[in-house]
């Protein structure tokens, strides 16, 4: 891939975040400017990390009948869907799979009922992270109603583009032919509890409610799950850290740091990625 370790770094984030003891696992929305820019390629690259299911369509009968056990076992942090058009293309299931979704990753399911398979009961709330990509025209479609819905809010929302150099940079490596050695990601996390210092945290909570500055203004959200998401992701960075080696437990000010500059790629601007 070219020029993406920034959008791969919030990947890695995002991943990590199940990770951190006490909280909930994140989720991301990847938003592209246009098809081509290489959604899929990127996310199939973490296809080898522990705690994942990547999937290419389903519906909400389909997860619990073919990962319902995984789920119910903690075996399964996040669900990777690269392509979500395909399950929102589903209009008969489409709206059943987002509810099932969006309690999900937020407040949690404590039981199953299909009405196709055995009752599902767990002992606490399952919840469980979400990463999903699509152009900007389906993103655009479906907006409206995500957003009245609540479901839109629940994510890290990251929009991007190329600009010119990079598209340069793109076609050289396919001229040559490099898309042929795309390598995988393998990352190997292990819970701990993380301790933020309160000046960080209340930096995380500045740079919050900058990021949801105008949606706070038209009046679409208050910004706290934006400030929960944020202190999620300056946590991933020592958990991404300790699977490195290290056996830090509390995040530093160059953890603020990388995720503040980050952040040019966490809004709706569709800014062009810089590395």
């Amino acid at each position: 891939m070219v020029n993406t370790s920034d959008i791969e770094k919030v990947i890695a984030l995002t991943l990590a975040s199940a990770y951190v003891a006490g909280e909930k696992p994140a989720s991301l929305m990847i938003v592209s400017d246009r098809p081509e820019s290489g959604k899929t390629d990127i996310i199939k690259q973490f296809s080898g990390t522990q705690g994942i299911a990547v999937i290419s369509d389903m519906t909400a009968y389909a997860m619990w009948r073919d990962f319902g056990e995984a789920i119910s076992e903690g075996k399964i942090k996040h669900f990777i869907i690269p392509e979500f058009l395909a399950p929102m293309s589903r209009t008969s299931t489409a709206a059943s799979f987002v509810a099932t979704l969006q309690m999900m990753i937020e407040e949690g399911l404590t039981e199953i009922h299909t009405g196709f398979l055995p009752p599902m009961k767990f002992d606490k709330p399952v919840t469980i992270g979400l990463i999903v990509c699509m152009p900007r025209n389906a993103f655009k479609s479906n907006r409206l109603g995500w957003e009245i819905s609540g479901f839109l809010s629940r994510f890290v929302l990251s929009t991007y583009h190329y600009n010119d150099d990079t598209i340069a940079s793109i076609f050289d490596s396919i001229v040559n032919r490099k898309y042929l050695q795309e390598s995988k990601v393998h990352l190997n996390f292990t819970e701990a509890t993380i301790d933020i210092p309160l000046a960080i945290a209340q930096k995380c909570r500045e740079l919050a409610e900058e990021l949801t500055a105008q949606s706070r203004m038209d009046g679409k959200c208050y910004g706290f799950r934006e400030l929960k998401n944020t202190l999620r992701f300056v946590s991933s960075m020592v958990i991404l850290d300790r699977a490195t080696g290290s056996d830090r437990h509390e995040v530093n000010e160059a953890d603020f740091e990388e995720i503040a500059r980050l952040s040019y790629l966490m809004n709706e601007e569709f800014n062009a990625v810089r590395s």
